[in-house]
């Protein structure tokens, strides 16, 4: 919770609620004094009981704009009293209007949307919780929800956004698919990201009980899509995705990734999941992809006659997209002479998209 500094006092000004001990995230003004605390509200009244493990940050913070101005507090509950100079502040929760981030769980909305821009798509990967404050994160439709017709879940890469992907859009028979994409912060580290889309793709099924799913992923999108698939599979809920499209994805990171990490001011979180061979890949890969899933690689490369340990597509290396384990799993991997932003407008790859539809489809 966050207590603000009003007229010499403190009054109540927003919470979360965790489901586990972990990180939270709460929205408060620029330019305003708070005070963070926590408390394990096992009654469920909002109010720190006699019993319950309190913590409270020593210091008040002082909020500033943007990034730069993120505050992290870490709290560890214990069995101390609640500061009863405190207490009438906090019984304001009770009424206090929440301002939670907002969360798209098939939000109808249109490919053209500010939120959906290659603007958003930068600030998603620079300023992660500016982009989950302004634009959210989920599931977004391009229209309402047709039983009659099978979603495509579309996933972005690092700085990607679902705009860059009208071209393919465009070659959908919209009479047998329906358009879906995971909106999403990518500088945030991969593993969030992964299940924040299990999560959608979890209340989306509930509602609607589709029987069939098919993701197409860009770039680094493989690797959050990927994790998306494995989650789902430990949780037995992976029967409805039977297709799963991968396009440029360095499978095996980036080696600018490295260097990023060690020597930026700034660390972009999702490059520590980047590196070559991280925790979050080898993860990922400790099982291969199991029937009715059926997964395709389609790689890119400027110059079709290098070698593969030089070959490049002006983005991602192609041995790091062609990654033995993901060349394992797929049914059919599919080179082309494209770079890394070209192969989502290249004919030559939506006819081979739509031949993969097609077969999926028998």
């Amino acid at each position: 919770f966050a207590l603000r500094e009003e007229g010499g006092g403190w009054v109540a000004d927003n919470f979360a609620r965790l489901a586990t001990e972990q990180k939270f995230l709460l929205r408060l003004e620029a330019g305003k004094r708070y005070l963070i605390g926590a408390f394990a509200d096992r009654n469920g009244d909002l109010l720190p009981d006699v019993g319950e493990p309190t913590a409270l940050a020593p210091e008040p913070i002082t909020v500033a704009q943007g990034w730069k101005g993120v505050t992290r507090v870490n709290l560890t509950l214990a069995r101390s009293a609640f500061p009863a100079s405190l207490t009438g502040a906090l019984q304001g929760i009770l009424t206090v209007d929440r301002k939670e981030l907002p969360i798209a769980v098939g939000e109808v909305a249109a490919l053209d949307d500010d939120r959906f821009s290659e603007e958003s798509g930068e600030m998603g990967l620079w300023a992660a919780l500016d982009f989950l404050t302004q634009v959210g994160f989920g599931v977004f439709f391009i229209e309402p929800y047709d039983p009659k017709r099978i979603p495509v879940l579309f996933v972005s890469g690092a700085g990607g956004n679902p705009y860059e992907w009208r071209t393919v859009v465009e070659s959908l028979d919209r009479t047998r698919y329906q358009a879906w994409f995971f909106v999403y912060p990518s500088g945030q580290r991969l593993e969030l990201s992964a299940t924040v889309l299990q999560r959608c793709m979890q209340q989306l099924q509930k509602k609607y009980r589709f029987q069939k799913v098919y993701v197409t992923a860009h770039s680094m999108g493989g690797l959050v899509s990927r994790g998306y698939i494995q989650k789902s599979v430990q949780a037995n809920e992976a029967g409805y995705l039977r297709l799963f499209v991968t396009l440029s994805t360095p499978w095996q990171g980036h080696k600018a990734a490295k260097s990023g990490v060690e020597y930026s001011p700034a660390v972009i979180p999702s490059w520590i999941d980047m590196q070559t061979d991280s925790e979050y890949q080898l993860a990922i890969f400790a099982r291969p992809f199991q029937p009715p899933l059926s997964y395709y690689l389609l790689y890119s490369q400027t110059d079709p006659k290098a070698p593969v340990e030089t070959a490049t597509d002006g983005a991602v290396a192609v041995s790091s997209q062609l990654r033995k384990e993901a060349v394992r799993d797929a049914r059919q991997v599919l080179g082309f002479t494209e770079t890394h932003t070209s192969i989502l407008t290249s004919s030559n790859v939506i006819s081979a998209y739509q031949r993969i539809l097609r077969e999926t489809d028998k």
